[in-house]
């Protein structure tokens, strides 16, 4: 086993935020598919196997009501941990050095959330059951588990790519610390090699090639040379959970555009004899899914008859949705092109809009991105919006505007919010960036908004933040880091709730569900 040492411990991961897992988005996932959820903003979060705490720290943070603990195996990456919350001076928030197989019930802290991110696929099954049946035995009745796994059939090449990476002599007898980089060297080579494109299987196999040539030595260890790595079909994994009296909501990337199907397709497999995760299964192979993370409640949670347009009156709305023509045409019909968010390497999604209600709402949300509204002020503004600009106000437009926004929200290009951080616009004569975003600056490659969404910045930014401890004013700093760094940055930081003075609260939704 790696010279006898945990591989974690030999060869740390560089944990990245999950965005998926934050409670605020996890609520509403529940909500839409009609679970009932309390909407108290205090809760108790566990996450299974958190590392280095890179996911946990800013969830602490930006929520010092609620109380949360991290479990681990590694000495290593807790010790991180641990440093990370004594540097940001979080009390809320505790460690627990212990594999998850040998949780005991004096570790079952009754948990709103339990998050397990990275960890189900690469655990052996007597793990994998473990962490189901510390979900069954913790989560408090309308509590929500989420679980992130490789999926198949998407993960069938990289399955096939891990194992010939691992067969490798030069690999296999490579020293632990050099096995990631005889890899990556290994699949540039087989690139090379590969024969002619023209074949989907060759296409399919330098794409995840690639992925190892270009990958960071860490990522491709624990990705393709780890001991287990395994990936899984949705229906296998409900069952699983439902044998723990766990019930599937829904998957966490229903309403983000890396979880998006194609409405023609959700509207051919409806035609089908499915249920619902046979639905989804189905829409994993025709898209050639990789990767999933499943939401789950308890078996015995109430359901709910609330409708979506009834969440829809109660959600803080928020997209960053860009119009792409100039000039722009509000009027009816008149169809408008909108750039989406996209993912990680592949061209973001173009929207159509031709209702003038929503292209109206639409460029007044893009323009304030992210803060959200509620659907009542988003309409009177792009109601106003329509009659300045001379166009025609449709009888109907709130109805249009509420189907128009959860065709959005669904397509993952609009973002529904139970509470919305508050925070100030203003940057002060001797602006500061807060704790975790200096901290962020020093130890990550990005930093984390109160919406648990990382924003990247420059390295010339990144040293700016760490030094922006408000000891001196805007005009000595744009003579020590330059005027145009400056005059773009602090904006940027003072929107997304970076600094000290911008983050005073959250402001809550009228929700009474």
């Amino acid at each position: 086993m790696y010279h006898n040492r945990i591989p974690y411990d030999a060869i740390p991961y560089i944990g990245a935020i999950a965005p998926n897992t934050s409670p605020a988005h996890m609520a509403i996932c529940l909500l839409w598919h009609q679970r009932s959820h309390d909407q108290s903003q205090q809760h108790h979060f566990t996450e299974l196997g958190c590392g280095d705490a890179t996911n946990l720290l800013p969830l602490a943070f930006y929520n010092p009501a609620s109380t949360f603990t991290g479990i681990d195996s590694s000495q290593a990456e807790l010790g991180r941990a641990r440093l990370g919350a004594e540097c940001l001076g979080l009390e809320n928030i505790q460690f627990i050095l212990k594999d998850v197989r040998d949780l005991g019930p004096a570790d079952l802290a009754p948990s709103d959330y339990v998050i397990a991110h990275g960890l189900y696929s690469w655990v052996p099954a007597d793990a994998r059951e473990a962490i189901l049946a510390y979900c069954g035995d913790s989560l408090k009745p309308n509590g929500l588990a989420y679980i992130s796994y490789n999926a198949q059939p998407g993960w069938a090449i990289r399955g096939l790519v891990r194992e010939a990476l691992m067969r490798d002599r030069t690999v296999r007898e490579a020293p632990v610390e050099e096995k990631a980089r005889r890899a990556i060297a290994l699949a540039g080579r087989l690139i090379e090699d590969l024969p002619s494109q023209d074949y989907a299987h060759a296409v399919l196999l330098a794409e995840e090639l690639e992925r190892v040539r270009d990958g960071k030595p860490f990522y491709v260890f624990h990705e393709y040379l780890a001991e287990v790595n395994e990936g899984f079909w949705l229906r296998d994994f409900v069952e699983d959970a439902r044998r723990h009296a766990l019930d599937y909501v829904c998957g966490a990337q229903f309403c983000r555009w890396e979880g998006h199907v194609p409405s023609e397709l959700r509207a051919a497999l409806a035609q089908r004899d499915l249920d619902y995760v046979e639905q989804e299964e189905a829409a994993d192979l025709l898209g050639d899914r990789y990767f999933r993370a499943s939401i789950l409640c308890r078996g015995d949670a109430r359901r709910s008859d609330t409708t979506h347009q009834e969440i829809l009156e109660e959600v803080y709305i928020a997209t960053s949705l860009g119009a792409v023509s100039d000039p722009f045409d509000l009027r009816e019909g008149v169809v408008e092109q909108f750039e989406g968010q996209g993912i990680a390497g592949k061209e973001p999604p173009t929207i159509t809009i031709d209702a003038s209600i929503t292209k109206a709402a639409v460029v007044l949300l893009s323009a304030q991105w992210p803060f959200g509204l509620l659907l009542d002020a988003l309409c009177a503004k792009a109601t106003e919006m329509l009659t300045t600009n001379g166009c025609e106000v449709l009888a109907c437009v709130r109805l249009q505007l509420g189907n128009d926004l959860c065709t959005l929200f669904e397509a993952g290009q609009v973002d529904f919010r139970l509470w919305e951080p508050a925070h100030q616009a203003e940057i002060l004569e001797y602006p500061q960036a807060h704790a975790l975003a200096r901290f962020e600056a020093e130890h990550r490659e990005a930093l984390t908004t109160p919406y648990h969404l990382p924003i990247p910045f420059e390295p010339g930014a990144m040293a700016f933040v760490r030094d922006l401890d408000g000891s001196r004013s805007r005009e000595e700093l744009r003579q020590a880091f330059g005027a145009e760094l400056v005059d773009q940055t602090l904006p940027i930081l003072s929107r997304w709730g970076l600094l000290e003075n911008a983050t005073p609260g959250i402001k809550g939704s009228a929700w009474k569900h």
